[in-house]
Parts: C-alpha cells; structure tokens; sequence
C-alpha cells in the first residue's frame, strides 16, 4: 500500500503570469490575499512556520519538504504536468526535484492539459489557450518518455503511469493515448499504463483508450450543499460528501480511489468560490482507512495505491502540507493509517 499526493508545482513566478497577475505573482499572492466571508470561514491559511511562504525554485527547500512528506509516508508524488499547444510551463521545479539525488520520493504525472484563464476575471477569460492535434501529441509523448526513464518514475507491471486529466474533455484523447504507447514501445518499455481523473464525471476508460480511471476528490453533489441557492460562496458539508465517496458501488472498471483534506478556492475564486464547512482531520483519517481497506479488497495488487488530493493546493483550500492551524495533524493522520495496514512499519514514530 503506497499513498501518492496530488502537487501543484505552482509556487514560482513565470512570465505567463507575469503578464495577467502582475511581476513576481505565484499562488501565495492569492493565499495571502483571502479574507473570511461569511461567520467561521477560516481565512486566510497559512504554511507551517517550518516550511514558509517557500519558493519551489529553491532547491534546498525542495529536498527538505520531499523528507518532510517521505517521514510521514507521502512516499510518491503525481505532479501536475503543463504542455499547453507543445510549451512546457511550471517545469523548473520538476527539473531540480528529479535531478537530487537526496530525493527519494517516487513519482508519476497528471497532464492538466485545460486552457488556462484569469481567475479575477471568470472562465470566459482564456489567457493561455491550449491546443490539440496529432504533432502536439507526437511532440507531448516524446516530451513525457525523458521522465518515464527516471528511475524514480512509477510504473505498473513495468510500464510507465501517466494520468490525463478529465479524459472527456480532451479532444484526440485516443490519438494521445496511442502516441504515448508507441513512443514507449520505441524506448524498450512494455507500454504505458494510461489513467483518466473523473474529475467532472464517471466513464469507462477503454472509451477514451486508457486503462483504469481515478476518482477525484472532493466528488460535489447538490444534495450535500448546505448554503442557500442564493448564498456565495457555495457551501458543501465535509462529512456528507465524505458519506457520499464512501457509498459509491464499485464500477464494472478499473477505478482507484481518492480523498482530501478540505477545499475552500475562495483564495482563488473569491465569492464565486466553494467551500467545505465541518471539516475535521478525524474525518480525514477515517476516509483514509475505508480507502485502504477497499483498495486492498478490490484492487489488483499492483494498484495497491491511495491517492491524496492534495499536498499543495494552498490556493483551494486541499492541503496536506503542515499548515499554522493543524501543523502536522494531516501528515499524521497518513502515517497512521500506513501502520494500521502495516505498510509503515519503518516509519518513526514522532508527531
């Protein structure tokens, strides 16, 4: 049993966002920036005075909060992967963590392979378009196979894990899918295992050419909201949502599975926003058992992973990460379920 966190490697300006949000902006401008709007919203967040507004291009705190999530059992990473129309973006920090050699921390990545748009301004608002057609996914799976080499790259049954985003909103998903199995056949591997993120709805993955799909977390249904029609931000109650995710039947597919922490993308979002109210990290520590326990009576054993969304996500209020209000009380909360099911054994045992 292995526990991979969802990381956003967003923590570093670049000249995209340079352009729209201003010299210098990363997303702890938006962290900083997030106010309480209604009674008891908990903003803003902050970071562990351990770890501090840190910057992902400095490679010191990069190989300390690598440790830091290796300590307590995060022993993998799905990093967000950026090619928008064959341009990398958010590289850099993923270059310097796959070149220590004092990291240890396994790995896979997640194409987020959406247009990019303004957040201050709506959906409407697309700064950075992507594009799809059959070069870009030639040029994207030659790209991808130099991380499918690492050795500290994932792979099931010896091919390479690679995740795409929201597989029904991406146009030629098939056509990806096919280029990344031929550039692996090329390169000596046996394949490539594909996994699409249910990020907006469930669907078969051999529809889409892919092997196996991923619940995201949180699953939102209405009947969980607990604001007003009119109220904003939107309201979703935790543990109703949790009651939900654990209810699921199993699918006639291959479905591995998820949970978070909390969400509130109120840093991002403002008002239009949505928020989990009730949270609690016993709740979380709860949903993290029933994942281990359903991952180990469905899954085949070279699945045998839960996924965290996430470790990051400081601007969506989904973070793992030791933050001021819990310190380290999710982290522990991940350790302590790798001892129920006795894959932390090696895992010391301070808080």
């Amino acid at each position: 049993m292995k526990c991979l966190a969802f990381y956003l490697p967003q923590f570093h300006a670049i000249p995209e966002n340079d352009a729209v949000y201003g010299k210098g902006f990363t997303e702890w401008d938006n962290v900083r920036a997030a106010r309480p709007l209604f009674p008891g919203h908990e903003q803003p967040q902050a970071p562990h005075p351990r770890l501090g507004w840190y910057n992902l291009l400095d490679g010191a705190f990069l190989e300390r909060q690598h440790a830091l999530a290796h300590e307590f059992g995060v022993t993998g990473f799905c990093y967000y992967y950026y090619n928008m129309a064959g341009k990398r973006l958010l590289e850099k920090p993923l270059e310097r963590i796959l070149a220590n050699r004092h990291i240890r921390n396994e790995f896979c990545l997640c194409w987020a392979h959406v247009s990019w748009f303004n957040n201050r301004q709506g959906p409407g608002a697309v700064f950075l378009p992507q594009t799809y057609d059959a070069a870009q996914a030639r040029q994207l799976a030659e790209d991808v196979l130099t991380y499918f080499e690492h050795p500290r790259h994932i792979r099931i049954n010896g091919r390479p894990l690679f995740l795409f985003w929201a597989p029904e909103r991406l146009p030629l998903v098939n056509v990806y899918a096919d280029m990344l199995r031929e550039a692996a056949h090329r390169r000596g591997f046996p394949g490539v295992f594909l996994m699409g993120v249910e990020a907006y709805a469930a669907s078969l993955p051999q529809q889409w050419g892919l092997d196996a799909m991923l619940e995201f977390a949180p699953d939102w249904r209405p009947e969980n909201q607990v604001s007003a029609p009119d109220e904003r931000p939107r309201r979703m109650d935790y543990a109703r949502t949790l009651t939900f995710m654990r209810q699921k039947p199993v699918p006639p597919y291959l479905r591995l599975r998820s949970t978070f922490p909390g969400w509130d993308n109120t840093p991002r979002r403002g008002a239009s926003g949505m928020v989990c109210t009730g949270t609690s990290v016993e709740l979380f520590r709860r949903s993290l058992i029933f994942l281990t326990e359903y991952t180990r009576r469905i899954l085949p054993p070279e699945l045998q992973y839960v996924f965290i969304n996430a470790w990051n996500e400081w601007g969506e209020g989904c973070h793992i990460e030791p933050d001021a209000r819990h310190g380290f009380a999710h982290l522990q909360a991940v350790r302590d379920m790798l001892r129920l099911c006795g894959a932390g054994a090696g895992l010391p045992a301070g808080g």
